[in-house]
């Protein structure tokens, strides 16, 4: 907006004074709108934290251990053929952040030196993976693999934190209506997890577990980036995934990341599967019977085993949609289950309900008053 300000005198008339005023007065607001904007284009920018993403650094050195900057680092998922791409910086150091997790080749490449190939490097979420590298001179024709190497300190992350892998979740007993909760118990400092409401509270069947003397109620869980927890039972988490279905799952009992968060026990971060390039399924059925189970030493004779059956089944089914592009992933489980059980009590007699109690030596008095002659 422009304006035009009479000065032809040394004072401003009334009418002038008031149209500076406005026009300073529009000027402000204009300021206030503008940065306004500014502020809604800044906080509109994505942000990528790490809790589903992984890192992976590196430094790059030549055989005699000097830095070697400029050279290209690049790292292929083995299942999706996604790869990223970086240059190593002046102190031959690389970063490649947000990676999601999985299996990846990591290549090293610079004219003058051969190209250094390492197989098998897994990036797992809410981590870091170091591969350092030394580049040995040669034709970039000539290659050097690496196809395994130590498992290496963790210098690159501050938190103290568990892995549970598919191998461990899968292959591991999992006694707790097949749920991936139990192996937290494996976790330092972790109580044991164990039901604390009915099935009707929590029809998922979650457990509960104190970390590092913390309330239940405190630990974080979230299911592939999102909280999932029971509103009105907040100690429980609100859906558990099935066992077939988890990549990976990620416990933080200590000086956790910021954008982990609302925990004071643990920052649990579940990760499910993806499709990758290759169709994989799986079906499954775990029966529990109690005909094959042995009679409880407290229950009545007559009674019998308590009936108990239980059907858990389902699959899971992953593959590609358009190769090295899109993936699909599901799965499903379903439970069926069927339970008595006997319980031993005490019931009045034919004399009792008379108020005959002759037959009892115990001592018996009016409730209502207290008075022992009954």
């Amino acid at each position: 907006m422009r304006m035009r300000v009479s000065r032809d005198t040394n004072k401003t008339s009334t009418w002038q004074e008031e149209l500076m005023a406005n026009h300073c007065q529009s000027n402000a607001a204009l300021r206030v709108v503008v940065c306004l904007g500014l502020a809604v284009v800044i906080v509109s920018q994505p942000t990528y934290g790490q809790v589903l993403y992984g890192t992976l650094v590196g430094n790059v050195k030549d055989p005699s251990g000097a830095a070697v900057p400029g050279a290209t680092v690049t790292v292929v998922n083995t299942g999706t053929n996604v790869s990223r791409e970086t240059i190593t910086n002046e102190t031959g150091a690389y970063t490649l952040s947000n990676i999601l997790p999985g299996a990846y080749t990591l290549k090293v490449t610079l004219t003058g030196f051969k190209e250094f190939t390492q197989t098998g490097v897994q990036v797992t979420l809410n981590n870091v993976a170091r591969v350092d590298a030394t580049l040995e001179v040669g034709n970039l024709t000539e290659t050097v693999t690496v196809a395994a190497q130590a498992t290496p300190l963790q210098t690159d992350k501050t938190d103290v934190h568990k892995e549970l892998s598919t191998k461990e979740i899968t292959d591991l007993p999992l006694n707790q209506y097949r749920n991936y909760q139990s192996l937290i118990d494996l976790v330092p400092g972790t109580t044991p997890s164990d039901f604390q409401n009915a099935v009707t509270d929590t029809p998922a069947r979650a457990l509960t577990t104190n970390v590092n003397g913390t309330a239940r109620n405190s630990n974080n869980t979230r299911l592939d980036g999102a909280t999932t927890v029971l509103t009105w039972l907040p100690h429980h988490t609100l859906y558990v995934a099935p066992q077939e279905s988890i990549q990976t799952v990620n416990i933080s009992t200590n000086n956790f990341d910021a954008e982990q968060g609302l925990a004071g026990g643990a920052a649990i971060t579940v990760q499910t599967k993806s499709g990758t390039n290759d169709f994989h399924a799986v079906a499954f059925e775990y029966h529990t019977n109690s005909a094959l189970r042995a009679k409880n030493f407290f229950d009545l004779p007559a009674a019998g085993v308590p009936k108990y059956i239980q059907n858990m089944y389902g699959g899971t089914l992953g593959g590609p949609i358009k190769k090295d592009k899109l993936f699909f992933f599901t799965s499903w489980e379903g439970m069926k289950e069927r339970r008595n059980f006997s319980r031993l009590t005490t019931v009045p007699t034919a004399l009792h309900r008379t108020g005959n109690f002759s037959d009892t030596t115990a001592r018996i008095f009016d409730p209502m008053t207290g008075d022992p002659e009954g």
